[in-house]
């Protein structure tokens, strides 16, 4: 077996393989012996037609299969061959086969490992705002518990950034002429409709309507995909309504019978929630710190599968306002969240090389600990959340996590942190 190594543009690299032999005869004879009992040729009944005859009737699915089934065997000694290691999807790009000799030649391209040194980030050093009990804390998370509990309320007005617009819609794709029909509703200002649509939500009223002729249609990949005529009608605009700060509200999220009770459960839930909140912010500070520190290109095929796993958790959070996440503007979406999961692939890299480095190591009690963590997360039954996890082969990804965990927290423990006083940082931002 011969492997050469052909650089590509960023981290993908491609692998010309030429295989010679046995394994490529052992190839052809299966495939031919398929194509004899299954193979449909005119004149002939199944599995009578000459061999002649299927190697002209069917030449470019022999090459493409013998290609798979070769590809299969020896890839993975290419791979080891090559010393490359690729961090997510293989794909097969072409095939030769040479039946005389045999012989076949293919070609495979992936991704690599971003390659950089790994910054001084023992004693890395972050500011923070200063982290202290205060009214202030207990007045945000009161806020933060009545907008969980906010509804919305039909009004008669114009539409205004914040509203819950619920609109009818007909979608007329200018190439193939289909047409689609239905109801959505979306938050203006939160990218839930196109941005073309927000532009002309605001403003209207109940009964309103409004087409746009050419409208730009994208994949989900945010790829060009033709054009279309969208009409919509206004059906109904609501605005968020929190609720009043009385003894029913109290009552009502089972935090005692007046407002005076459950306020002052509240306090004593921000007092004890003082320490995390400060852990919380270490955290954020370090990891955007290290983020900064190191630069790097971040495989294309791990970032579309991280912004896409970012997408789908940000539709769940607009499933839970009723927004129906089929009409969802994926491109603006993506191009939102995509910083988001750049820092996140990023910081992997940066927390596994610091684990190499220290030689940080998982043991059999800290998985069993994890384990029981997400057992009780997911309300599943220990042993049956275990044998799921065996079974799609993800123990080695959840050993993963735990690893990169432990390098965090190595890395927050030796951190240098300053916290600054909210009116200095303030005053910093604005010099």
């Amino acid at each position: 077996m011969k492997v050469s190594v052909q650089e590509r543009e960023g981290l993908f690299r491609a692998l010309q393989v030429e295989v010679e032999g046995d394994i490529v005869k052992q190839a052809i004879d299966e495939v031919y012996n398929y194509l004899k009992q299954h193979a449909e040729v005119e004149g002939f009944r199944r599995g009578k037609a000459p061999l002649w005859l299927i190697r002209a009737k069917y030449k470019d699915y022999i090459q493409e299969e013998v290609g798979k089934r070769v590809a299969n065997a020896t890839l993975h000694s290419a791979i080891q061959e090559s010393g490359l290691t690729p961090v997510a999807d293989i794909y097969l790009e072409k095939t030769e086969l040479e039946e005389l000799t045999p012989k076949l030649s293919y070609s495979v391209s992936f991704e690599v490992p971003p390659e950089f040194e790994l910054k001084e980030v023992e004693g890395i050093e972050v500011e923070i705002k200063k982290v202290e009990f205060s009214d202030e804390l207990v007045k945000r998370r009161v806020e933060e518990i009545r907008e969980e509990h906010a509804v919305w309320e039909p009004v008669e007005r114009e539409a205004k950034e914040g509203d819950l617009v619920v609109v009818d819609y007909k979608v007329e794709d200018l190439e193939s002429h289909e047409t689609t029909e239905g109801e959505t509703s979306g938050i203006i200002g939160m990218r839930t409709f196109r941005e073309e649509i927000e532009r002309e939500l605001v403003g209207k009223r109940e009964g309103d309507s409004f087409v746009l002729e050419e409208l730009d249609l994208y994949d989900m990949e945010g790829k060009p995909a033709g054009k279309a005529r969208v009409e919509i009608r206004v059906k109904s605009v609501k605005e968020k309504v929190l609720p009043e700060l009385n003894d029913d509200f109290a009552k009502e999220i089972g935090l005692g019978e007046s407002w005076a009770e459950a306020e002052e459960k509240i306090r004593e839930e921000v007092k004890s929630g003082i320490d995390k909140l400060r852990e919380s912010l270490i955290a954020e500070a370090v990891a955007r710190r290290l983020v900064e520190i190191h630069e790097f290109d971040v495989p294309q095929t791990l970032l579309r599968r991280e912004v896409a796993h970012l997408v789908e958790r940000r539709l769940q959070q607009l499933t839970q306002y009723g927004i129906d996440p089929r009409y969802v503007d994926y491109r603006s979406l993506a191009q939102e969240l995509t910083p988001q999961a750049i820092n996140n692939i990023k910081l992997r890299y940066i927390l596994d090389k610091y684990a190499q480095q220290k030689g940080i190591e998982v043991s059999t009690e800290e998985v069993q600990k994890k384990l029981q963590e997400l057992a009780e997360a997911y309300q599943k039954p220990l042993d049956e959340l275990k044998a799921t996890i065996e079974q799609e082969n993800l123990m080695p990804v959840l050993i993963e996590d735990i690893r990169r965990e432990k390098a965090f927290d190595d890395i927050i423990s030796k951190a240098v942190v300053k916290e600054v006083e909210e009116k200095e940082e303030q005053k910093d931002e604005n010099t």
